[in-house]
């Protein structure tokens, strides 16, 4: 029985002595992998330092962001300017009544063809607003360019939320990779698509209608500072800057870099003429949806007009209320239900605090998300089909003089 047991051992040493090269080559990658995973390897980078992180700003292209939640002078007085910019297009009295629409967009990865549906249903219904300002979280960033710049860009909208597929977005990286990477997928097909999306004529576009008064935000997450990060798109666009296109496709791509799934993307910053880089991911790991205070202080010298109106709309690319289900003892199933389950309930609390902004700024709110009874397919993994569906529904309902909510739907329960 032990020389048997001998032979085969003797038998697995020389199979594995006889592998051939690339084989040999496989396992020692595979024992470097292991190695790297278990002492901690990471790739080296230059942060700022902890107590400064508030401090640090872009080396070329100033001005155009700002820590949400804070106190920003530069971005209460550029809301300033935005006003005098549009008195001084439209030729309008000090003292005239005027109504401002905002519209937040929130992400929701393949689901944002949801809301790319509602803004192309919107205009050929001829009601949609041009609206004041937009801001964008995750895949709504995308919506919100072309939401700001245009009921003209609804074709390329269409376009994005209903031919694009998972290629399109990431190549998944191999398993032994991920040991030595940031992300288990890498974003060079996203890299292109915004490229293709966001030329010079379209950044061209923004920083005209920036001049006009009109502001477009988008949501980045700092992931050091754990805060996020709202970016000025209209600045960037008018800034002139030669790297103005490059560094606008950067905030786009970095908003939308789901953390973990996508690679961080870094900013290089300066901190009393010290240079370290910044590592941004996707604003939905701080907020769906996002309208901060300054945005409703319209006004060119800093006390609020009495006769401005203000309306906020929110398109919510997912559902809201709870939808119970039986998970299985399966942990890729519990895992799952579980994010599930934290996004809608972090997707409410944001819901609640922007129309608790509205309320607190005499302003209309009015909220729609897809309705709880769609089947909704995975946000990551971009089935045209799906896509599809969601489009046309957010068109259809949109062209039909959809009933918007006047406040969050789980609000109305308790009336």
């Amino acid at each position: 029985m032990n020389e048997k047991k001998e032979n085969v051992i003797a038998g697995d040493y020389h199979m594995l002595k006889n592998k051939s090269e690339p084989s040999k080559k496989r396992c020692f990658t595979i024992a470097r992998a292991a190695m790297s995973l278990a002492s901690g390897h990471s790739l080296s980078r230059n942060p700022v330092p902890i107590g400064r992180m508030f401090e640090a700003d872009l080396k070329e292209i100033k001005g155009t962001r700002a820590w949400d939640g804070q106190h920003c002078q530069v971005f209460k007085d550029d809301i300033a300017n935005s006003m005098r910019q549009e008195h001084e297009g439209t030729h309008l009295l000090k003292d005239s009544p005027a109504c401002h629409d905002i519209l937040a967009l929130s992400g929701g990865g393949a689901n944002g063809a949801f809301g790319a549906g509602v803004l192309c249903g919107w205009s050929q219904a001829g009601t949609r607003p041009k609206f004041k300002i937009v801001t964008g979280i995750s895949t709504g960033s995308i919506i919100a360019a072309s939401a700001f710049i245009g009921s003209e860009y609804d074709d390329m909208l269409k376009e994005i939320y209903t031919t694009i597929t998972t290629a399109n977005i990431f190549n998944a990286r191999n398993l032994i990779s991920w040991f030595w990477n940031e992300s288990f997928a890498d974003t060079k097909p996203l890299k292109a698509l915004i490229e293709k999306y966001a030329d010079k004529s379209v950044l061209k576009t923004i920083a005209k209608e920036h001049n006009t008064g009109r502001r477009l935000y988008l949501g980045t997450t700092n992931l050091d500072a754990q805060r996020l990060m709202v970016w000025n798109m209209g600045v960037i666009a008018n800034s002139g800057h030669p790297d103005a296109l490059n560094l606008f496709r950067k905030v786009v791509l970095a908003a939308l870099s789901l953390p973990c799934i996508f690679p961080p993307v870094y900013f290089d910053v300066e901190v009393d003429g010290r240079f370290y880089d910044e590592m941004h991911v996707d604003g939905g790991m701080i907020t769906d949806a996002f309208i901060s205070d300054f945005m409703l202080n319209f006004s060119a010298n800093g006390k609020k007009k009495e006769k401005t109106e203000s309306r906020v709309y929110v398109i919510r690319n997912d559902k809201l209320m709870p939808a119970p289900e039986q998970v299985s003892r399966n942990l890729p199933k519990i895992t799952r239900r579980a994010l599930a389950t934290l996004n809608k309930a972090h997707g409410e609390d944001h819901l609640h605090y922007i129309y608790t902004i509205a309320r607190r700024n005499h302003a209309d709110f009015n909220y729609i998300g897809i309705p709880e009874d769609c089947a909704l397919p995975d946000k990551l993994t971009f089935d045209q089909k799906g896509m599809n569906k969601l489009f046309g529904l957010g068109q259809e309902l949109a062209k039909s003089g959809c009933k918007w909510h006047k406040k969050p739907p789980t609000l109305n329960i308790l009336d």
